[in-house]
């Protein structure tokens, strides 16, 4: 065989090669979908028997804590977490890392053996931090876990327990022991691993108009709490969408709907769309979509698009409250605004538009109101806006029963009546109540204003509430920025009396013609719990008008005396005790301090004039007054003859003119 040939040969050989070997594919996700598994923590939270897991850091709010001491022997289990995972995927070979704090107390040392052992439906790993681990002071007790790669079903449960043995305490005092601690921002324990946490879909945009809708669902074991519990959004060719998106339940998950418009200048094209989930700081998941988007020619009128489901009201809201009250002394005349956006306005707007539905689930509240569907016209039901009949149907179910607008309130936004009115509403007098839903009837998170203006009748010396904690504790967060302004005034005849306030700052001030308390919270934490009330006394004499009269008037008296009682007497020190307590007094009285301290105070001023007038030093100096003209003068004790003394000489006799009488001087 030539050269040539064998050359041939060896280039066909070569190319059999080539084409009997694998074709490998890229390792790149699919566009739309996501995600790679990326590391991230799961906290342990709740208590040491039963405890969670979880991966918001969100759910960070309580802690708790488990503590040994020398006395405990063998085996010691700290605690037991697990969560029910809800998804179905594969997990890597990894060394997974769990991490809690703890704190060593009247002890130089302790010396342990601790155990991690990790359940993942039928399979157990688990992993220890070596023999003879010795700890001080405070830190993290940190120990590895090697698990190998494997499946997790929806139905399957993920289980860690922590337990220590061998516990050896060195210099050990009397309340020795180590305690284990979680569940807080300040101590989040945690298992860091490699895990399918969530799916990401992205799905085809929907155009109405010039509106574009991004749907994505978020599928995992943890339904809406993965978008809810976390921090996201999207952006569309690089510019983020500032408007909240719409959250609805779906299987398994949640779905996310993003609303962008497009621009005047664009009718058509092509855009990149970027989503971005955070559900915990050192995890961000992000996952992309293009979406061919030509504008429609529908986009005309006035309605708008409108979820299939009902919207979630966890995804975020802001709550302001403003209280205008006004108190006369028999009674309590109350407009409560309560102003609402986001989820939550999504959440009211739905609802409204879909009175009658009858595929509403049979937890829905908006089922309440299916009584009112024949009082809707067919034309405004489910037509993508807000109608009047729709509006004039929740108006009439509030206000006909008092025991509907609590249910509303308490069942629907989440909000305890009774704290924001005071009493019951059983017992509040005729109520108006007026919805305002801004500029638009459209879906949206735009602002909802409620009005409530109502009354009720007030007892004499009766404690009356103000405001208290009126966001109720649910397991979902529904508002992210709560804000409250509360303003009482009475007139001049009537006055608030005492005010007790728990945990929030109130100013009372008393002015002549009225006295006032105001509550202003711009950033109120929805969890704290507070406070307000106040006493009305009754009578005129506690009010503004006439304690400031009657102060007065006894600050006179007390300035009168003054005068009176040193005649004769230095007035210096009576005159400074009336016009520092007069003062101090004023002070009482604006700062709404009550009444009958503040009279207490203006009647002292009265009565410690007269020790201050008593210890007084006199004004009539030993050194005899001299005249005008020259030389001293001497007053006659018996008739008051001022008599001139030109003499020097003591012992001295003077003549008096007046009476005839003789002065001896020594």
């Amino acid at each position: 065989m030539t050269h040539r040939h064998q050359a041939r040969a060896a280039l066909l050989t070569a190319l059999l090669l080539i084409t009997s070997l694998p074709i490998l594919p890229a390792a790149a996700e699919a566009e739309g979908a996501c995600c790679e598994m990326d590391e991230f923590n799961l906290f342990l939270t709740g208590e040491a028997e039963n405890g969670g897991l979880t991966p918001f850091e969100a759910d960070l709010e309580e802690e708790f804590e488990t503590f040994v001491t020398p006395s405990v022997q063998g085996l010691v289990e700290i605690g037991t977490w697990s969560v029910v995972w809800g998804l179905q995927g594969n997990y890597p070979d990894a060394t997974w890392e769990f991490r809690i704090p703890y704190e060593v107390e009247a002890a130089a040392g302790i010396q342990i053996n601790a155990t991690i052992g990790v359940h993942i439906g039928g399979t157990y790993f688990e992993g220890d931090a070596g023999a003879g681990l010795f700890l001080t002071s405070n830190g993290e007790v940190v120990i590895p876990i090697n698990v190998e790669a494997g499946e997790i079903l929806e139905s399957d449960t993920v289980e860690i327990s922590f337990s220590v043995r061998s516990l050896s305490f060195s210099s050990p005092g009397d309340d020795a022991g180590i305690r284990f601690i979680w569940g807080s921002t300040d101590y989040p324990a945690k298992i860091s691993m490699k895990f399918p946490l969530v799916e990401i879909d992205m799905k085809e945009a929907s155009v109405k108009g010039r509106l574009v809708f991004f749907p994505i669902v978020l599928k995992s074991g943890f339904a809406d709490r993965m978008w809810s519990a976390s921090t996201g959004g999207m952006s569309v060719a690089n510019t983020a969408i500032s408007d909240r998106p719409i959250a609805t339940p779906v299987n398994d998950g949640v779905e996310v709907t993003f609303v962008w418009e497009i621009p005047e200048s664009t009718d058509s094209g092509n855009f990149r769309t970027d989503f971005h989930l955070i559900p915990q700081t050192s995890l961000r998941i992000e996952a992309y979509r293009t979406h061919d988007i030509t504008a429609g020619e529908d986009g005309g009128g006035s309605g708008g698009w409108y979820p299939a489901a009902e919207p979630l009201r966890s995804g975020g809201s802001a709550l302001n409250v403003d209280i205008d009250a006004s108190f006369d002394g028999d009674s309590v005349e109350r407009v409560v605004i309560i102003e609402i956006d986001g989820a939550m306005s999504q959440w009211i707007r739905w609802g409204l538009d879909n009175i009658g539905n009858d595929s509403l689930s049979s937890n829905s509240w908006w089922r309440n109101l299916r009584t009112y569907a024949d009082s809707i016209p067919s034309s405004d039901f489910h037509n993508g806006r807000v109608d009047d009949s729709e509006l004039l149907a929740l108006q009439g179910h509030l206000i006909g029963s008092a025991s509907d607008m609590k249910s509303f309130l308490a069942n629907g936004l989440s909000i305890d009546a009774e704290a924001l009115f005071g009493v019951n509403p059983i017992d509040l007098g005729p109520m108006d109540i007026n919805i305002d839903l801004g500029h638009t009837r459209a879906f949206s998170s735009e602002a909802i204003k409620l009005t409530f203006d109502t009354s009720n009748s007030v007892a004499e010396g009766q404690r009356q509430q103000l405001i208290e904690s009126f966001v109720r504790k649910t397991q979902d967060d529904y508002y992210n920025d709560v804000s409250l302004h509360v303003e009482i005034r009475s007139s001049a005849l009537q006055g608030l009396g005492g005010v007790a306030a728990e945990d929030i700052d109130v100013k009372h001030r008393r002015w002549i013609l009225m006295e006032m308390i105001t509550v202003d919270e711009s950033d109120l934490d929805p969890d704290k719990s507070f406070r307000v009330e106040f006493v009305p006394t009754g009578g005129a004499l506690y009010s503004p008008l006439v304690s400031a009269m009657v102060s007065v008037f006894m600050l006179c008296i007390a300035l009168g005396l003054g005068l009176f009682l040193t005649r004769k007497r230095v007035k210096v020190p009576a005159m400074l005790t009336v016009v520092v307590l007069g003062g101090l007094s004023l002070a009482l009285y604006v700062l709404g301090l009550d009444m009958p301290f503040v009279l207490g105070v203006v009647a002292s001023s009265m009565l410690l004039v007269f020790p201050v007038a008593l210890v007084s030093p006199r004004s009539d100096s030993k050194k005899l007054p001299r005249s005008r003209h020259g030389g001293a003068r001497v007053d006659c004790p018996k008739c008051g003859e001022s008599i001139r003394v030109d003499s020097d000489v003591r012992p001295l006799r003077l003549p008096c003119e007046g009476c005839d009488s003789i002065l001896r001087l020594e």
